[in-house]
């Protein structure tokens, strides 16, 4: 199943899980990235419109926030989400190539969404060309996980027939030194990483699993059978205390196409 494919088929469930995971996260990347009243921005796969709608409160009225996102489910419900925001559209689009002309945005957005594209250091450039002299990209990617979370993918894997393979991530964000590495390569001018962390609690096993199953991690909850799903959350229940609470570490890369 495409990434495409997984995100379409958890956009009804996506950050609608009573977890406040996304949503913080988008804030703090879009709270970096500072937007101003009026500006143009590009929210690159915005799921659900967290960073989305931040991003809108910033720019205001006289600003404009146009969000792409290549799942259909995620487009149609952001779409309805935002209806009545003036200054929002939201449309089918691919974040690793954004079909619009170049220097059309002040600003581009892309919260956890790089590492999933086929080509990262391609849509680097591209984001590069869609931006307007003075303008800034800003995007988050992982720096750490909590060791639990991993280790309950893999107990979780252990119930279904064949456990899924693990995507493997481009090299350029194994380090903060990769980041800036990759975006002076795709011709930004500047930059400079930060590191930011959100704490996510879950009361037991089957919010824990109804949580990761409503993201990527979708891939490992829905390859165990139905059947065996009860066993696998009382596996999840008795390996961990509850309720428990996770510590997730994200880096926020801010872009210049310009120096300042």
């Amino acid at each position: 199943m495409s990434v495409a494919e997984v995100f379409d088929k958890v956009a009804g469930r996506y950050d609608n899980v009573g977890v406040d995971f996304f949503t913080p996260l988008a804030t703090a990347l879009v709270s970096a990235a500072a937007p101003q009243p009026g500006e143009s921005v590009l929210d690159a796969g915005c799921g659900r419109g967290a960073a989305l709608l931040a991003a809108a409160g910033s720019v205001g009225p006289e600003g404009h926030v146009t969000g792409i996102d290549f799942a259909p489910g995620m487009v149609e419900r952001t779409a309805a989400a935002t209806a009545g925001l003036t200054q929002v559209t939201v449309q089918s689009g691919d974040a690793q190539k954004p079909d619009f002309p170049p220097a059309s945005f002040d600003l581009i957005t892309a919260a956890l969404v790089l590492f999933f594209l086929p080509d990262p250091p391609a849509a680097l450039t591209e984001y590069h060309r869609l931006l307007r002299p003075g303008g800034r990209l800003a995007f988050s990617s992982f720096a750490a996980h909590d060791p639990l979370y991993p280790e309950t993918l893999r107990l979780l894997g252990t119930y279904a027939p064949a456990p899924p393979e693990r995507p493997k991530l481009h090299p350029m964000f194994g380090s903060p030194a990769g980041l800036i590495e990759a975006v002076t390569a795709a011709g930004f001018a500047t930059a400079e990483t930060t590191e930011v962390s959100v704490d996510s609690t879950y009361p037991d096993a089957a919010t824990f699993v109804r949580w990761i199953g409503s993201h990527m991690g979708a891939v490992t909850v829905d390859a165990v059978p139905p059947s065996r799903l009860p066993e696998a959350t009382a596996a999840v229940e008795a390996s961990l205390e509850w309720p428990l609470t996770l510590t997730t570490r994200i880096t926020l890369t801010i872009a210049h196409v310009t120096a300042s």
